[in-house]
């Protein structure tokens, strides 16, 4: 036997009696870890939403906090419950490596926080915040966390570039966009105007800083896109939620299930005082499942874009800063205008495949 063979051979048989690798049985449990998560992802999602958001509630809800403004800070770090659990599971369900196109993500998580640090920054100018110790912690967290959603489309895991793709497609339309936009506030001065029509009361109007309105309107829409619930919330809700709801379901019965979770995650907020009517405000959280209709149609109208939902519940917000609404008479209003959306688009429908969630309008 010539020499080469000899040494093929010595090789297989130390190959063969070395033993196995200690890391074996923890890359096995690993796996079975991940394609485990795969198969139970929405409900873990859900889980793992309540478990994060009610959990920071329940908290707070022990202390005393004198800074209001540090509370309501503390209240938008839960609020990321749902985005920011919905990039945990994509990244753990899809782990893939790789480096993604434009932007490192480190460069990109640093523009981030230095844009919406800005908005913070200017947010506690214009609206007279009393800036303490406990306040800039809060506030790290939170501008944190909005960039770590934001340069989420940079991030190295393929899961959780996949789940933010929906910000890269921006090329829709103007019309979507501007859609998007009044939406809401025509349906509440639509309401308004139907209450005062039938005698029904139209609370007063709330107090703002002396600035004029329209820098302070523009600057109040960046705010609550950033903080006060858009990118909070919809990565997750929609992004991650009603994608994979309605390959299971027709689109309006995956927004009726998110709508109707979405209402009841936001309970605890009305159990601690923080939105109107207390405990019994929590009876308008019905409401909640018209808008999960309402935003499923609109991401889906937009090819699954992030972009004009994220508006939407922006315009949602900031309107109430501005605008007073009846209750009653705008939620009426806006649920026939679901209802209308559901039987021209036919959501009962299942929906036709989309393009890869790799697929952007960058």
């Amino acid at each position: 036997m010539d020499q080469p063979r000899v040494e093929k051979r010595k090789i297989e048989v130390l190959t063969m009696s070395a033993p196995k690798s200690v890391h074996a049985p923890t890359n096995e449990y690993s796996t079975r870890l991940k394609d485990w998560i795969a198969r139970h992802e929405v409900s873990l999602y859900f889980l793992a939403t309540f478990v994060f958001s009610w959990a920071v509630y329940g908290c707070l809800s022990l202390i005393s906090i004198e800074n209001q403004t540090v509370l309501s800070r503390w209240l938008l770090i839960a609020a990321f419950g749902p985005s920011v659990t919905a990039m945990l599971i994509s990244g753990i369900a899809n782990p893939a490596t790789s480096k993604p196109k434009g932007l490192p993500y480190v460069i990109c998580f640093a523009l981030a926080f230095v844009a919406v640090g800005a908005v913070e920054w200017l947010d506690h100018k214009w609206w007279n915040h009393r800036v303490d110790a406990a306040l800039i912690v809060a506030d790290l967290i939170l501008v944190s966390l909005a960039a770590l959603v934001i340069s989420g489309v940079r991030f190295p895991a393929q899961g959780v570039r996949d789940l933010l793709s929906g910000l890269t497609r921006w090329r829709l339309g103007a019309g979507w966009y501007m859609l998007a936009l009044v939406l809401w506030p025509a349906v509440v001065l639509g309401g308004n105007a139907l209450a005062s029509s039938l005698g029904l009361g139209v609370p007063a109007k709330p107090s703002v800083p002396s600035i004029p309105v329209v820098p302070l309107a523009i600057e109040s829409f960046f705010w609550y896109l950033f903080f006060g619930g858009p990118l909070n919330e919809e990565a997750g809700w929609r992004g991650f939620a009603q994608t994979k709801l309605q390959r299971r379901f027709s689109p309006l019965t995956a927004g009726v299930i998110i709508g109707a979770l979405w209402g009841l995650w936001h309970v605890p907020l009305h159990l601690m005082g923080v939105y109107p009517m207390g405990a019994r405000g929590a009876i308008i959280r019905i409401f909640s499942i018209p808008s999960g209709v309402a935003f499923a149609w609109l991401f889906n109208r937009t090819h699954q874009s992030l972009l004009p939902v994220l508006v939407l519940h922006a315009a949602r917000n900031t309107t109430s800063l501005f605008v007073s609404r009846n209750y009653v008479t705008t939620e009426l209003l806006y649920l026939l205008l679901t209802v209308c959306v559901v039987f021209l688009d036919k959501m009962w429908r299942p929906l036709k495949p989309q393009p890869s969630q790799a697929d952007s309008g960058s």
